[in-house]
């Protein structure tokens, strides 16, 4: 995949605040799927780079950039990775990088909530993107990611993002923080038992997503075919930038649902219920 390149720019691109369409059958852009060979091992964190997939690269005159993922994008909170090489392919340690997502539907564009970019060493770098809907056929080039590479080169990859099987990210409206929109991050399938159930949080600021904190996120697991939930869930507590972390609890395989409520100062703030399904196996 080719990516726009813009030239000699240390400007930030703008994101347009419009309406959002949140029903929407995704269509990602076609994308070869490669692979980059090598490891990375960063302090505390190992990540195993032949492991991922590249969906773009491009070359500078002395700089490789490469965008890679875990499997493939879709329409729910996602880890991207940005390589930067020289053109051995030998870690660039002194680039400094920044990026912006924006998602171009043609007539309009808006952007999504995304997180800082963490440097994890090495020339790699991990950015955490909400994908707050899925790229739309013939509506316009679908979710761009922005990089700036040393203040000076903008670079733009078209990133391939599709409908989640299960919903992961969904939109609520509140009392008092207007629309947010609340991402499990779940796999689509688990195992039985007791364990973690992370949340995100952000709120529709015109331009940006800022992340929401404060709130309770009150869970019930629910299995319909049976007919009952289950016991000892806590619900998810703040741990600051958006994020929110709980306890679920899944007595038995089959399908599952779970209800999210969204509480602030013990009063329910979030003007519907969610419901997340899982696979429990």
């Amino acid at each position: 995949m080719k990516p726009f390149y813009f030239g000699k720019s240390s400007m930030l691109f703008s994101v347009m605040a419009m309406a959002l369409i949140y029903s929407l059958t995704g269509c990602g852009n076609n994308t070869h799927n490669q692979q980059q060979e090598g490891t990375v091992d960063t302090a505390g964190a190992l990540v195993d780079i032949t492991a991922l997939t590249k969906i773009a690269d491009t070359t500078l005159t002395d700089k490789k950039i490469s965008v890679l993922v875990q499997d493939s994008l879709t329409s729910k909170n996602e880890t991207i990775y940005i390589q930067v090489t020289d053109q051995d392919g030998n870690p660039a340690t002194d680039a400094q990088l920044d990026y912006n997502v924006v998602m171009d539907m043609g007539m309009m564009s808006h952007g999504g909530p995304y997180y800082p970019l963490v440097n994890l060493g090495n020339g790699l770098y991990k950015a955490e993107v909400v994908f707050i809907m899925a790229n739309m056929k013939d509506m316009g080039k679908g979710w761009v990611l922005n990089t700036i590479l040393n203040k000076t080169d903008s670079l733009s990859f078209l990133l391939p993002v599709s409908e989640a099987k299960y919903a992961r990210t969904i939109p609520v409206g509140t009392k008092d923080d207007g629309r947010v929109f609340v991402s499990l991050l779940l796999p689509n399938e688990v195992k039985t038992g007791s364990q973690p159930i992370d949340f995100t949080l952000h709120r529709m600021e015109h331009e940006v997503f800022p992340p929401l904190d404060n709130y309770t996120v009150e869970i019930e697991p629910f299995m319909p075919d049976m007919g009952h939930g289950s016991p000892d869930n806590k619900a998810a507590v703040g741990k600051s930038n958006g994020r929110y972390s709980g306890i679920v609890n899944f007595t038995m395989k089959g399908p599952w649902t779970i209800k999210v409520n969204l509480f602030k100062k013990g009063e329910k703030v979030s003007q519907e219920e969610l419901v997340f399904p899982v696979e429990v196996k």
